[in-house]
């Protein structure tokens, strides 16, 4: 058995309406999931139009519909994301299909897109949820006593969370997405000193596709940044890691569905040695 996960489609509109409206599997979603044709394909367009805020992915076992989960960005700054809508179709329960699944979905958020931190809210009476976020590797935060009017009566919503820490997540990769939220929050503020201290004191920063630099040496770099700093955040899309260097596929926020181009750093001890970025049309 394959279980993979990808990004919902507009011909995924059938099964998704079908499988959350399934008298199995809508008494265990939140009172205020979309469950109308409209509202689901409006779910689809976002995830589509702005994948690393929001997502809504198919699970598929042998190539075969089977599930559905998402997740939504709580706090940009802290890089946090609120997991939400897992639900696996009736037919393949009993086969930790959702284990699987979200092994994958946190793999994509904490190691691609450079989320920190990953929380979600379940119902205190669907206990078949409670042991699959357990098993899945998030900690017991706490619960909201009697938060949610649910079946006629009130229901705690208990809180997990899972964090990068938790997992075994390279430390060149987490190097990668703690420097992009230096350089938003650089962005954010005016401020890019900060900036500065993520690169060695012989790095190198070119930029392939404008006519700027290459500039070498951190106080190059610094003055580089000073006199044209970046206007806008960066998003990434995917992130890999070959031969000991990162190869990142990014974008811009104020046009989140757009890759922009790539960005490749070699790191060296806990710094970025060199980073090389390109603009593609």
């Amino acid at each position: 058995m394959v279980v993979s996960v990808r990004r919902a489609r507009p011909d995924d509109l059938e099964f998704l309406v079908e499988l959350v409206n399934h008298e199995d599997v809508q008494p265990y979603l939140g009172g205020r999931s979309a469950l109308g044709h409209d509202a689901i394909a409006a779910e689809i367009e976002r995830s589509q139009g702005d994948p690393t805020s929001y997502g809504r992915f198919v699970i598929e076992v042998d190539g075969a519909r089977a599930g559905v989960m998402g997740f939504e960005v709580e706090n940009r700054r802290s890089r946090i994301a609120h997991l939400e809508r897992l639900a696996v179709h009736p037919d393949y329960r009993g086969q930790r299909v959702s284990d699987e699944a979200a092994r994958v979905l946190r793999r994509h958020l904490i190691r691609d897109l450079g989320y920190h931190r990953l929380e979600l809210e379940i119902y205190g009476f669907n206990e078949r949820a409670l042991r699959h976020v357990e098993r899945a590797g998030f900690t017991l935060e706490g619960a909201r006593r009697k938060a949610y009017w649910r079946h006629g009566q009130w229901m705690d919503g208990v809180l997990y969370a899972l964090i990068r820490d938790d997992l075994d997540v390279p430390d060149a990769i987490a190097l990668f997405h703690d420097y992009v939220m230096v350089h938003n929050e650089c962005v954010r503020t005016g401020d890019w000193e900060p900036l500065v201290d993520w690169f060695t004191e012989d790095a190198k920063l070119v930029f392939q596709g404008v006519p700027v630099g290459p500039f070498e040496g951190r106080e190059a770099i610094a003055a580089a940044y000073r006199a044209q700093p970046p206007d806008d955040e960066v998003v990434i899309f995917a992130l890999d890691e070959k031969d000991g260097r990162l190869v990142a596929r990014y974008g811009w926020l104020r046009e989140p569905g757009k890759e922009a181009g790539g960005m490749f750093v070699t790191p060296r001890d806990g710094k970025i040695e060199e980073l090389v970025v390109t603009f593609e049309d």
